[in-house]
């Protein structure tokens, strides 16, 4: 703070402020257009974020959030009004990943990842180290992390799944597989294929690439020398197929069905067909020269095929028509374009900038959400367990002993490659009372038990195992396995379309409740709302509401008001 004579200080915050705004000269743009759009290299609005903008913004449901240099995570709505204010207290690495359920993932210089809703409020920290590429969202809300040559598979409510080591360094990647499963270059010339539970494939590129595209049903290499090379994703044993040479130097890319169009690093774009190999198309974009992938971004959808850089962007039609182009001077960072076709950009000046840039509006989808995912991991409906026909593994005593030993792997993050099985068994015991397949062959176990089995599935649970425990909560005819259920739903805190939540109104408004149950459900409900915040969260608010009237037991009442309390 400065003290003494506020006249003084005054003149001081002008004089300042006229320094600087010479010193950072005002982002700058120019483009060429069709004539309706005449006017967008006009921002429709700006705000000061009070830093310069790091990294790639990320848009999603309605909003835009960026990385400041500060320390701060920040959120505009899409006209331009600031939502919240995340304030790390470190600087950050300039990442942001954003999950379908709006939740944010960033990481601090000192190597703490932390999770935040979207609401901007925290939802837990883990020392993982810096990360080294952007924390990437499986389709179950589970996250893969990268730290060097280290990756890391946590749930969405931050439990470690396993970890994959190496001491290579990823030269390209990781990005998330049309399988979703990972795959990434190593600085041995090697192509690391990594599915969800951590089975690792490799397969030899021949030398370092340049970049890594996903491809319809496998992975592009784009080598330096202007070669590509197609590997069909899953099977090492197939070689990779070449396509058409390039002329130059591949720099980023993006696939459709079978096409891909690469762009090179003296800005022109190709489109190549994966069929045939050969070239369909070339086109100019706004970059002049580019040294790095890290300096360009390629992204394709429904509308057409688009370029980024920190000098600009540029659109062009499927076909290779260039629809529009427009250049950027002085931005810190490379811009992101909305689905309603606003170009966001942060400049040097310490400005967040809104371009209306595209006619071209991609389809409305849920406006409370992000894309869906592509695929499933199959954890909703898993095959039968390695020990489900083992009759000996649902006696009292060898289930004790396999309880005790997943507890043990689960709390020290060692579930992977065997995720699907051990999920399928919990799944198996917590449900011996429900499930008729498993009640034919084995009888239902003991109430403690079932519990205890429940309980370690919301350590690894997802989005998937959702419907299973809201199943085992309507179902199950002991209250200490309802009870359970529950406290794993909490624990999972992923629940987008509101599965959980209709459980838990038929619970909450049915006759002869039991305590300990509305107790859990109260808590489970605080749970889902802390996760995803609001507008998601108003459902579960006045569920919270209808659980602190008179007609409820005293302890699930006092357990309501405390979660309510906590969402303030």
């Amino acid at each position: 703070m400065i003290k003494g004579d506020p006249g003084k200080t005054t003149v001081f915050l002008i004089l300042f402020g006229t320094i600087l705004a010479g010193r950072i000269p005002a982002e700058t743009a120019e483009g060429i257009f069709p004539k309706e759009n005449a006017g967008a290299a006009v921002p429709v609005w700006r705000q000061a974020p009070g830093g310069v903008l790091l990294g790639v913004p990320t848009i999603q449901a309605g909003s835009v959030v960026a990385v400041l240099d500060g320390g701060h995570l920040k959120a505009y709505s899409l006209e331009g009004r600031p939502l919240w204010d995340y304030y790390a207290r470190f600087r950050l690495i300039p990442y942001v990943t954003r999950t379908r359920e709006g939740t944010c993932y960033i990481c601090r210089t000192d190597g703490i990842l932390i999770s935040v809703n979207r609401a901007g409020r925290e939802l837990w920290r883990k020392k993982t180290g810096a990360i080294t590429a952007p924390v990437i969202a499986g389709w179950d809300g589970r996250i893969f992390v990268t730290t060097g040559g280290r990756i890391r598979c946590y749930t969405a409510a931050g439990y470690l799944l396993w970890t994959w080591d190496t001491d290579e360094t990823i030269t390209a990647g990781p990005f998330l597989t049309r399988q979703g499963g990972l795959a990434a270059a190593l600085g041995s010339g090697e192509l690391l294929e990594l599915d969800p539970f951590g089975r690792a494939a490799f397969r030899s590129i021949g030398e370092v690439p340049s970049t890594l595209v996903p491809a319809a049903g496998g992975i592009l290499a784009l080598l330096k020398s202007g070669d590509i090379l197609y590997f069909r994703a899953g099977s090492p044993e197939v070689p990779a197929k070449p396509l058409a040479k390039l002329r130059g130097i591949p720099l980023g890319g993006a696939s459709r069905e079978n096409l891909a169009a690469i762009l090179l690093a003296n800005g022109q774009v190709t489109q190549i067909s994966l069929s045939n190999g050969k070239r369909q198309w070339n086109a100019g974009s706004h970059i002049a020269a580019v040294q790095s992938p890290a300096e360009v971004r390629v992204h394709w959808d429904d509308r057409g095929i688009y370029v980024f850089s920190a000098g600009g962007a540029t659109g062009f039609s499927g076909e290779g028509k260039r629809a529009w182009l427009f250049r950027l001077g002085g931005a810190s960072s490379i811009p992101a374009l909305s689905d309603e076709g606003t170009l966001f950009s942060g400049g040097a000046d310490w400005i967040l900038y809104a371009y209306k840039l595209e006619n071209r509006v991609l389809p409305p989808g849920q406006s409370l959400y992000g894309p869906a995912p592509e695929g499933n991991y199959g954890l909703a409906n898993p095959p039968p367990s390695p020990w489900g026909r083992n009759a000996p593994y649902f006696s009292e005593a060898q289930v004790g002993e396999e309880l005790q030993r997943l507890n043990t792997l689960i709390q020290e993050g060692r579930v992977g490659e065997d995720e699907m099985a051990y999920a399928a068994y919990l799944r198996e015991l917590g449900g011996s009372s429900v499930n008729p397949q498993t009640s034919k062959t084995h009888p239902p176990l003991q109430v403690k038990q079932r519990a205890e089995a429940v309980r370690l599935l919301g350590f690894i649970g997802s989005r998937e195992t959702i419907p299973f425990l809201t199943g085992l909560y309507l179902r199950d005819p002991d209250s200490a396995v309802k009870t359970a259920a529950a406290a794993a739903i909490g624990r999972i805190g992923v629940d987008p379309d509101g599965t959980a939540l209709q459980a838990f109104r038929q619970t909450i408004t049915a006759a002869n409740q039991d305590e300990q149950v509305l107790v859990a459900t109260a808590g489970a409900i605080g749970a889902l709302c802390r996760f995803a915040g609001p507008p998601l969260s108003d459902a579960g608010i006045r569920l919270l509401g209808t659980m602190e009237s008179s007609f409820m037991p005293a302890a699930a009442r006092a357990q309501a008001r405390r979660e309510t309390a906590s969402l303030r």
